[in-house]
């Protein structure tokens, strides 16, 4: 794998999140036009599958257990648990909870043990969520400098791209401690999005600013 593009499709807007779906697709939300565009993957070649519309304009988006997608929302905050043809089954925002939880919830991370975690620009927050979008508990650190993207590794390792810390930094949900993983020094620069591969053990973070671009961190 040398970062080459194997295959390209156009979308009528901006893509923000994005996630895989079982069955070999992707679900990628549309925030101008209000949509989420599930995307068929067959090898290495991409193509358009089914939209479904919803009512505000989506940011962040995760399966959970396969069989659901949670998806966030800004202007208000709000984060809605929704079936595969986007039925909402659940959701929460700042008046469900009678307090300014959210404020600009945006990507989300889901666990195998069923957590859900949603990295908050705004509050400069983690919140975490049980599968009824309950909130559990409120992750804060001086290192949380405008949290973006967010993934699990396992069920006690979470990676977040701290954009204005310049760093990707470790939270472990289990005792709320966040410690540094990479920083300017390894070439970090405003990182916006994380992902990884756990069969490679590769860490590919995605930056935002004067130099765009997606670095690999290979992690031991």
């Amino acid at each position: 794998m040398n970062g080459g593009v194997l295959s390209l499709i156009s979308l009528p807007c901006f893509p923000y999140g994005v996630c895989l779906l079982g069955g070999g697709g992707a679900a990628v939300v549309l925030y101008s036009v209000k949509k989420i565009q599930c995307v068929r993957i067959n090898g290495d070649k991409l193509s358009l599958d089914r939209s479904i519309d919803v009512m505000e304009y989506p940011v962040g988006i995760s399966t959970f257990n396969s069989s659901h997608l949670v998806v966030s929302y800004q202007n208000p905050g709000r984060v809605e648990m929704m079936t595969m043809d986007g039925l909402v089954v659940d959701e929460v925002d700042n008046w469900k909870t009678g307090k300014q939880v959210f404020q600009y919830p945006f990507y989300i991370a889901t666990t195998s043990s069923g957590d859900i975690f949603v990295s908050d620009c705004g509050t400069c927050t983690i919140i975490q969520m049980d599968c009824t979008l309950r909130i559990t508990r409120t992750f804060t650190s001086p290192m949380l400098k405008q949290p973006f993207g967010i993934v699990s590794v396992n069920t006690d390792q979470l990676l977040v791209a701290a954009r204005d810390s310049h760093s990707i930094v470790v939270l472990n949900p289990t005792n709320g401690t966040v410690t540094p993983l990479l920083g300017q020094a390894d070439g970090i620069q405003k990182p916006r999005a994380v992902a990884w591969c756990p069969a490679s053990k590769k860490l590919y973070v995605g930056s935002y600013g004067s130099q765009t671009a997606v670095s690999v961190f290979c992690l031991k």
